[in-house]
This record gives structure tokens, sequence and C-alpha cells, in this order.
């Protein structure tokens, strides 16, 4: 399928950046000063491993998001697994999967954060069990999404005759051949439209779900510190937990300002008629790979915060 040079190559530039920052990532903080993070050193390397799985999936399973008139639907663009079949379908909603899946990561770090001020046995001795519930949350977000595309938000033949002439004037193919996730808000029968007004809640209540948490959280570890900087922190610390805090804070703000509103966007314009651009819907399918690479360089702030202290 055609493809503007920058999304063909963007994601491979950004694929072989992260097998370089990574690895540097995970020695400066298990080098040298850097013990001082404790039990966070793992946190921090399996977002590292993650991100470095997210970014080779970001080569191999390309996305492509486009609307038509009352409709959005998102696809694979591009690689071995364009063809449809249940098993190439699965291949897709994995893939969307794994976007939502780097929100429960972060989670985890927020949840560190709180237990750690609060000098949880969580965050020492006991600390493979939190591992193990994070391991255990990623892996309920994932399959809560897949479960859900599998079941209500795959395209339908009828939203795929909907699509057929606009999918041939721009990409030069036939939708009935590809695996899609899609929603088609009117002009079509009453049990589709029903079924993608459904599916496009469940998916903003999914996406929304972890910010509130993040807020939250943000807000209970801020009244933490306040506390026990009063009782029984040092100053130095204190400061500490606040530099850690503020790199989360940053590592999370960019993914929803760069992943989540994008994806609103090419979302919820469709119920108004509003038909993006191939560019913009392209530009939103690309920012989830970028956001990664925007938080790459913002960890460093954990790091140099560390060796500061």
């Amino acid at each position: 399928m055609d493809k503007h040079w920058v999304f063909q190559y963007l994601p491979k530039l950004f694929c072989g950046f992260a097998y370089i920052v990574n690895p540097i990532f995970i020695y400066l903080i298990f080098s040298g000063k850097s013990a001082v993070l404790g039990n966070y050193r793992y946190l921090l390397l399996y977002f590292a491993c993650f991100n470095l799985f997210y970014s080779v999936a970001n080569v191999v399973v390309p996305l492509d998001i486009h609307s038509y008139r009352y409709c959005f639907f998102l696809m694979l663009s591009d690689g071995h697994f364009v063809e449809i079949s249940d098993y190439h379908s699965h291949i897709l909603i994995a893939r969307c999967s794994l976007i939502l899946s780097s929100y429960a990561v972060l989670m985890s770090h927020f949840i560190y954060r709180y237990l750690a001020i609060n000098n949880s046995s969580l965050t020492k001795k006991r600390f493979p069990l939190f591992m193990i519930g994070s391991f255990i949350m990623l892996a309920a977000v994932f399959a809560t999404w897949h479960f859900l595309c599998w079941t209500i938000g795959r395209a339908n033949t009828e939203i795929r005759e909907y699509i057929r002439q606009d999918f041939r004037e721009v990409y030069g193919k036939d939708s009935m051949n590809f695996n899609m996730l899609a929603a088609l808000y009117q002009e079509g029968s009453k049990e589709t439209v029903t079924q993608s007004w459904i599916v496009t809640f469940f998916w903003s209540l999914i996406c929304t779900a972890p910010i509130i948490g993040f807020m939250i959280l943000g807000r209970m570890i801020i009244v933490e510190l306040r506390k026990t900087t009063k009782t029984r922190m040092s100053q130095k610390m204190s400061q500490f937990q606040v530099d850690l805090l503020r790199a989360l804070a940053v590592r999370t703000i960019i993914p929803i300002c760069i992943s989540f509103l994008p994806a609103v966007l090419c979302w919820y314009t469709p119920m108004f008629g509003i038909q993006l651009g191939r560019f913009v819907g392209k530009q939103a399918s690309e920012t989830y790979d970028k956001k990664f690479q925007n938080i790459q360089l913002l960890r460093s702030q954990c790091v140099w915060s560390v060796r500061r202290h």
C-alpha cells in the first residue's frame, strides 16, 4: 500500500533509536549512584523492555487510520499481516492493545511512587509481589481491549461496503480484503450504528480511566510528600522524591497529549460527519511510536536526579 516516505521510514528510525537509547538507559540505572533507586530500577527496566518490544511491533505491524463521512476505521497499512483472516485480525487487535497496555505500565510507576513514599513493604521485601501485580494489570488491560475489539469492534460487511468506494480512491485497494477496526455512527443499519456507539463508549472509558487514575494518584503522592517532609523525611530525600514525581508526570503528560488526544479526534470527528485527511489520520497513528521516543529522552531526568543526590 502506498505510504508517504516519512511514515515509511520514521518508525524504523525510531526503532533503531530505541535500541540505542534503552541499553544505555539500562546501564545507567544499574550503575554507580543509581543504586539509590532501589527496586525502582527493576520497574524502569520493565518499562525499557516494553519500549523495545513496542518499537519492533510498530515496524512489523504498522497502523493506518482514516475516516469517511460518519465512519472511521483503523487497519494494518503494510507488512505480512495485511490480508484478511482471523489470525491477522488478532494481530491487528494485539497491536492496538499494546498501545493501551503502555498506560498500565505507567500506572505501575505511579503506584510504586505512592507506596515508596509510605515506606510500603511492597517496594522492599515483597517487591516481587508488586511486579507480579504489575504484570497482571498489564495482561488485564491487554485482554480487555482485545476482547472488546474482537467481539464488537471489527468492521462488518456493511461498514466495508459503506467505505468501499472511498477506500478504493484513497488506497487503490478493495476494503473487503482488509482487517479493520471500525465504527459507523450514522447512515447504517440500527444494529451496526448501535454497536458502533457502544464500542466507542467502552474504548473511551478504557482510555479515560487510567488518565483519571494518574491524576488521583499524582494528587495523593503530592499530599503524602507534604506530610512526610514535615515528619520523617529529610529535605534532601524529599527533593529527590519530587524530582522523580516530576519526571514521571512529564512521562505521563506526553502520551496523553500526543496519543490519546489524536485518537479521540479520529474517533469523534466522524460523529459529526467531519472527514479528516489521510495525512492527519496517518499522523495520529504514528504518534503512538513518537510517544515512546520522547519518553526515552525524558526518562534521563530520573538518572540525572539520582546522580545529583
